[in-house]
């Protein structure tokens, strides 16, 4: 039986080496699906997103708020406005992503206590980024506003601690765990490279036993020895390649400072190991569903595409319907980002992943149907 898997083995291998697309999608594709990620989203923190102000006060109180927002490295002030209408043309084009009003005797207002307001215009297509604009832009109105009514205590001729004390009566203090640097490449590219790795798993082992029926050849290839051994002889160049891509990307993103992973790894390498298999069962089972390798590759595509939505990292999994949550429960990935996040940002215990890794194992039940299509199409 050995001897069948090492066949099987030995001749993916040769076919992989002769074939530019399916090496590709074992190592080229892949990478550079992770490289394009990491480009995009090298940054981590967004900063410096271009806004338009129009001030029609042009006081000094006017050019100072202006003058911090700019200081700001969120966003930066890139075209001043005489006007509403030209600056909400730029927003329109997309050169700016926000506006910002300042209204006529703003700083009287201010003097006479007549609560002046700042306007801001947010193209609320760009949800992250009009949220991020809004906070930023929110902390440095507070902090002009705090600055005039400390300049208020202040000419009262009250010493500073008791000046602060009034504009500020309480504090808070907010203590940031597991993303401190509040890092949009730890929080989205994690989940990501995941999503990917997941979608070339599924079509590479299509394409390989595709291949393979396409050509007819599968009668030659099956025609003695055990077609099981066969079968996991010829997933298995396949298994290697994806496991080391999948434990890649884990050590790219954990492997330096300052995400350090904080659980086991080698359950999180078993993890990634066990949920390749599950998905090479997957896989499979698309395709002997009919043995039709063009139907098999769209339906690989219609299952995996999706999944990034459905992991509940920029979702909330309380918040799915229950077709969400039954499609998220049909995908090993989901429940490989679990103990990822559990093992990465909390240290969690490997005894807490057993059932997340159960779930996953549970997957691999689908070879007893492959197996038994198989031998129906080998026996006609």
């Amino acid at each position: 039986m050995f001897n069948d898997f090492l066949f099987a083995f030995k001749e993916e291998l040769q076919e992989i080496k002769n074939s530019w697309y399916r090496l590709g999608l074992l190592t080229f594709f892949p990478l550079l699906c992770f490289g394009i990620i990491a480009i995009i989203f090298h940054e981590g923190v967004a900063r410096d997103l271009p806004i338009a102000v129009v001030d029609y006060d042009k006081s000094s109180l006017s050019r100072k708020v202006l003058f911090d927002i700019d200081a700001s490295s969120t966003v930066t002030i890139a075209q001043h406005c005489h006007n509403v209408k030209e600056a909400k043309a730029l927003l329109q084009k997309g050169e700016v992503y926000a506006v910002i009003v300042i209204g006529k005797n703003f700083l009287k207002d201010v003097y006479l206590k007549k609560a002046p307001k700042i306007t801001a215009l947010l193209n609320t297509q760009y949800i992250l980024i009009s949220k991020i604009i809004k906070a930023a832009l929110l902390e440095t109105t507070s902090y002009a506003s705090g600055s005039v009514e400390l300049g208020w205590q202040l000419s009262k001729d009250e010493a500073v601690p008791e000046a602060m004390s009034d504009v500020a009566p309480i504090k808070l203090y907010v203590a940031a765990f597991f993303n401190t640097y509040k890092n949009y490449f730890y929080f989205l590219v994690s989940a990501l490279l995941p999503s990917i790795w997941q979608i070339f798993i599924v079509i590479g082992t299509i394409v390989s036993f595709g291949t393979l029926f396409k050509a007819k050849k599968e009668k030659e290839f099956f025609k003695n020895g055990s077609f099981v051994m066969k079968i996991l002889g010829k997933l298995f160049p396949a298994t290697l390649a994806y496991f080391l891509l999948g434990a890649g990307y884990i050590f790219y993103i954990y492997g330096f400072e300052p995400w350090p992973f904080e659980g086991s790894v080698a359950v999180m390498l078993f993890a990634i190991l066990l949920t390749t298999i599950a998905y090479q069962a997957v896989a499979l089972f698309l395709f002997v569903t009919g043995f039709d390798y063009a139907r098999a590759l769209s339906l690989g595509a219609v299952y995996t595409a999706p999944a990034f939505a459905f992991l509940g990292i920029t979702f909330p999994i309380y918040s799915m319907n229950d077709f969400a949550i039954f499609w998220r429960d049909m995908l090993p990935v989901s429940y490989l980002v679990e103990i990822q996040i559990a093992l990465a940002n909390y240290g969690a215990s490997p005894l807490l992943m057993r059932e997340n890794l159960e779930h996953i194992a549970l997957f691999l039940l689908f070879f007893i149907p492959v197996f038994i299509r198989f031998k129906m199409r080998l026996a006609k």
